[in-house]
């Protein structure tokens, strides 16, 4: 049972991390007035212009606050499970500050994964505390690395290096599909990664991982803020 809900409590990581990478509104805009209202619909922007786009619209980023809803479906049980949780971060841009994260599920069963720099403290109803250090476990280390490039650390476009890259749907409703690498430890949990956007907002949408066992997880974001304050107690 722990171990099942350790492992759900990674792919939650793995959301908030390609949230931060693909959620942020942007504040891009697509053309101006009636004149964009009646222009030829446009094509699905390349990967790279997706990523280049992202990149631009999350330079400025301080804190970011969301609600969201995870529904979980398996293969071969043919069934869903849906949870709820908010989401809290806070990007630190001074020299040796550490930045913080807070994933939190509030239905139907409480729990809270805390990040702060590479220390990570899931806690779990009455359970003491477990804490993980992302240097003893690969899996976790691969999802830290992919949060520090996701926080503007470095350009999306070296995401390729561990991800094959496409893009699909409509400029719209755009969508990046990240595939892992044989390499990367991601690519022993996921088969894929879709992180479906609003074309001019860039805010994030929807998010799928599929598993290779054929599970999936799907994480519905809503009532986004970003640059807010946040609570004082968001981090404790």
């Amino acid at each position: 049972m722990w171990a099942r809900t350790l492992r759900s409590r990674r792919a939650g990581l793995l959301c908030l991390a390609l949230c931060l990478a693909g959620g942020l509104p942007g504040g891009m805009s697509v053309g101006g007035g009636a004149r964009a209202a009646v222009a030829a619909p446009a094509a699905t922007p390349s990967p790279d212009e997706l990523m280049r786009r992202i990149d631009a619209a999350q330079a400025d980023l301080r804190t970011l606050s969301a609600e969201f809803v995870q529904n979980s479906r398996s293969k071969l049980f043919k069934q869903q499970l849906s949870s709820q949780g908010r989401l809290f971060y806070e990007r630190q841009r001074q020299p040796g500050a550490l930045t913080k994260l807070r994933w939190e599920y509030t239905r139907p069963d409480a729990s809270t994964m805390l990040l702060i720099g590479g220390r990570a403290t899931l806690r779990i109803g009455a359970r003491p505390p477990q804490v993980f250090d992302s240097s003893a476990d690969p899996t976790l280390n691969a999802i830290f690395t992919q949060l520090q490039l996701w926080l503007g650390n470095g350009s999306l476009a070296s995401a390729q290096a561990d991800y094959q890259v496409s893009s699909s749907g409509s400029a719209e409703h755009p969508a990046l599909i990240l595939a892992p690498r044989p390499t990367s430890p991601l690519s022993r949990a996921f088969s894929r990664i879709e992180l479906h956007v609003d074309g001019r907002t860039l805010q994030l949408a929807r998010l799928l991982l599929v598993e290779n066992s054929g599970d999936e997880k799907e994480v519905v974001f809503t009532r986004m803020q970003r640059n807010a304050a946040l609570p004082q107690t968001a981090f404790q």
